[in-house]
Order: C-alpha cells, then structure tokens, then sequence
C-alpha cells in the first residue's frame, strides 16, 4: 500500500480565511489514522487535500516519496468514501462499483471478478442487479465502499462516512469497517467528529481544532495522557471534569472559593514544582470514572484522608451498568460515573472520592498539560522519514 507524509500543510482561501495551519504528520503503510475535532476543525479540508479535491496553498504532500501535491486527483490512486456515499441513482449496485474500472477501459472479464470479489466480501452479492432507491442506508454504505475496495488503490480515505446511518447500524458497521481494514491491510485516513468512532476504530488518532493538530498517538495515549485542556475534554464520554484552584507550596490544592482543599500526592508534583506552579493557579482534571462513591471501600481507605468531597447530587443518570451522578463544585461541574444505583435524588446530600493517581494538571493560560512526564505526539519535521 502506501506511506504518507504531510509537510507544512496550509490552505488559504482566496477569501484569505485560513482552514488548516502547518499540518505536520507521518502515515505508516497499513495504519488507520483517523482525524477528529469539532465541526470546522479542518479535518475533512485535510482530507480533500490529500484526495486533490482541494488545493494546498503551502508546503507538501508526499505518498510512497513522490511529491504529490500537482499531481491529478484521479492519478494519485486514491480511492474516497464520501459522507453523502454518491451513489448515481440510474445504476445498479453492479454499475456503480465497476463504474471507475470500465473508465479505465478494463477487461469485462477482470472488472467481474473485482466486482464479485468486493461484493462476496460486503454482502452485496444479493443485490448487485437493484438500484440504489432499493437499499437500506446501511447497504448504500455498503455499495459505496465496494467502488473504493475495487479500485485496489494505494489509500482510502472516508469522510465521515457513517454519520447519516442510525446508532446501532453505526455501531455495526464500526465493525464491519475494522475487519475490512485487517481484511485489505490498506492505509487508511477516516474524518469523524464522532470521538467514539476515533477512539475503536483508529490505529492513531490526529485531534484537531481550529486548523491546528492539538495531539497525535494512539487512542490510549490520547485518552490517558491529554497533551491540552481541549482533547482531554474532547476524548473521553462523559468529558473529563475540570476544577479550578489554587496549587500551593505545601501540596495542596484549594478549589476556586477555598470550599474544597486537597492535599497532591508527591507523585503528582514533582514536574509541577519544578516548573515554579507552586502558589498559582492551576485547573485539575479527573475524568468521571475515576471519581468514587462509597460503594468502592478500597478507594475509600486508600484516599478517604484529603480526596472526600461532601456533595449535593444535582443530577442523576441511570445508564443501566453505571449511574452519572453531577454536581457543582465551586462554579465547575463535575460529574462521577459510579457503579449502577437508583437511589440518589436531586439535593439529596452525597460523598465521592477522588483517585488522585490519575489526575491531570493544567495550566489555566495556556491549557497545556504541566504534569505529564511524557513526550507528546506532535511531529517535528526532522521526525519525518521521506
């Protein structure tokens, strides 16, 4: 198949509106890298770069070490799976996936065997001779990206390809787009706005936000080690909680109105001295299942001296296996996701339990991370093998 790489990516509209600034990152062959960020982000404008439906104002794109970047769209050997699938409505499943391949004036005889060889694997094989007003939106999708598989080519890229499908054919075919990916072992770029589509179905996830790369790396490095105050509220359902405070220099943390005081494990410190946080203001980060009732007496015992917080339950949410009960700390909402219980009602009064071995410090002006002892993904340019 094919490696990428993306060098200095800028686009600039004739309007001077800039959507994507120095885009920076290295595809390996085989991977699936999926780009996710809000609406407007840039992510599918990436994309359409990379397809040469959009043209980049600077720097370079590079597939297998040839510089793309002039090179015709239908010349790159790319095949995309659009949002909207673009099916043409007057042919047949059939038609619509050899369509590309009787363009290119290939034997009738190969263009079958590609046809029924993509449609066996989709499930297509009972409704090659039906037009596209005859199948379910799962089953278009499912036409759509038969024309891409047949084509063989180096990339596929899919912008947002499962978002007009309801949640549980989502959820479906989330799966079915996993095994074809193992199946073909092809490289792969997906547009989601969806994090939960990033975080099971990406091999590397690029979080962006307004034009910017904000993190690159694998969904567990994304989700464990945030590099920003944005992709830890982005990735994660529900968000991550953020309380604002005070870290002074004896290890505690006080919440904005000194409610709440915590005392920080030494381990958590240490990168956050260092760097002169001490007496200033920092935003602290628990994500809601690391947030405890008293149902967990291990946690309990283990952090019930300076992590308790006495709360009121504002909220309460039954899910079935777990419960997300929210409240308001000091001005900042937080919400802990607990195990399954149908007994705690607005205003009643409730206790929870912090793990600080798993909290995230912030710095409040520039939101980056301060207590992470790692490396984050972004990709410098001598970090780019071309």
């Amino acid at each position: 198949m094919a490696t990428l790489d993306l060098i200095n990516i800028n686009k600039i509209y004739p309007n001077g509106v800039q959507a994507v600034f120095d885009f920076n990152l290295h595809i390996e062959d085989e991977e699936f890298v999926v780009f996710v960020g809000p609406s407007g982000c840039g992510k599918s404008t990436t994309l359409r770069m990379i397809a040469g439906l959009e043209d980049i104002t600077s720097g370079d794109l590079i597939i297998d070490g040839e510089r793309m970047n002039d090179v015709n769209p239908r010349d790159r050997d790319i095949a995309m799976v659009f949002q909207s699938y673009a099916l043409y409505p007057h042919m047949t499943v059939y038609n619509n996936m050899a369509f590309g391949l009787q363009l290119r004036h290939m034997p009738r005889k190969e263009i079958d065997q590609l046809v029924g060889k993509a449609a066996e694997t989709l499930g297509l094989v009972p409704f090659l001779n039906r037009y596209p007003r005859q199948l379910s939106g799962g089953q278009c999708q499912r036409v759509a990206l038969g024309r891409a598989i047949v084509r063989n080519a180096k990339v596929f890229l899919m912008d947002e390809p499962l978002s007009n499908l309801d949640a549980k054919l989502r959820i479906s075919m989330r799966g079915e787009l996993i095994k074809l990916h193992k199946r073909l072992g092809c490289t792969t770029i997906y547009v989601t706005h969806d994090q939960t589509e990033a975080m099971t179905m990406g091999t590397k996830i690029v979080v962006m936000k307004d034009g910017r790369i904000q993190q690159v790396g694998t969904p567990r490095e994304v989700y464990e080690k945030p590099a920003n105050v944005f992709v830890a509220g982005f990735i994660g359902q529900p968000p991550m909680n953020f309380i604002h405070g005070m870290l002074h220099d004896n290890g505690t943390f006080t919440t904005t109105k000194n409610k709440f005081t915590f005392r920080i494990p030494e381990s958590k410190l240490e990168i956050p001295r260092e760097l002169g946080y001490e007496n200033r203001e920092v935003i602290l980060g628990i994500r809601p299942e690391d947030v405890y009732d008293n149902q967990n007496k291990e946690m309990m015992a283990k952090w019930d001296a300076f992590s308790r917080l006495d709360i009121t339950a504002e909220i309460s949410e039954l899910l079935g296996g777990e419960t997300n009960v929210y409240t308001t700390i000091d001005g900042d909402q937080v919400v802990a996701s607990v195990p399954c219980r149908d007994d705690i009602a607005p205003g009643q009064p409730f206790k929870l339990w912090l793990d600080f071995d798993h909290i995230h410090l912030f710095d409040p002006d520039t939101e980056e991370v301060i207590n992470e002892n790692s490396k984050h993904a972004f990709i410098e340019d001598d970090d780019l093998d071309i």
